[in-house]
């Protein structure tokens, strides 16, 4: 038997990473579009649920990702296309941004930061040992500590 025949590598399941991904950029624009509708709001009851919920999955889903699947891509994309989606995306749909070269550098440098940090998360944690576990679970805290600096 060949090499390749007798070891073959567990092929990406890009799939199941666009999937997730997909997931927790609906779950963080439900509340966004919600709050758009008329007779709709959003805040705190179920829709905030729902916010929540999305917040965890972000923060989580990298380094869960990683741990089980050892993909260090997927897990890089989880932690990344996500948050960068849909902060792209409510800011092009709620048409709100304040006018000014700096909030734009502001935006950039936050949205930047957390989408870096997610990645890092995903890409230790898909290392599998205890050690890098533990740099995922550090760079969890800094990423929700970047998401909560960004809060005005």
């Amino acid at each position: 038997m060949s090499p390749e025949i007798s070891n073959p590598q567990k092929p990406s399941n890009f799939f199941s990473v666009l999937l997730l991904s997909a997931a927790i950029v609906v779950l963080w624009l439900i509340p966004v579009f919600v709050s758009g509708s008329p007779g709709l709001t959003a805040g705190t009851g179920a829709w905030g649920i729902v916010s929540i919920i999305a917040l965890l999955l972000t923060i989580i889903a990298p380094i869960v990702y990683g741990w089980f699947s050892r993909n260090e891509t997927g897990a890089i994309l989880i932690g990344v296309v996500p948050f960068l989606l849909t902060t792209g995306v409510s800011r092009i749909v709620s048409g709100n941004t304040p006018p000014g070269i700096d909030y734009l550098i502001y935006s950039v440098i936050y949205v930047a930061s957390l989408s870096l940090t997610g990645g890092l998360e995903g890409f230790f944690a898909a290392k599998k040992t205890a050690g890098t576990l533990l740099i995922a679970l550090v760079l969890a805290g800094i990423w929700t500590g970047i998401f909560l600096s960004g809060i005005r």
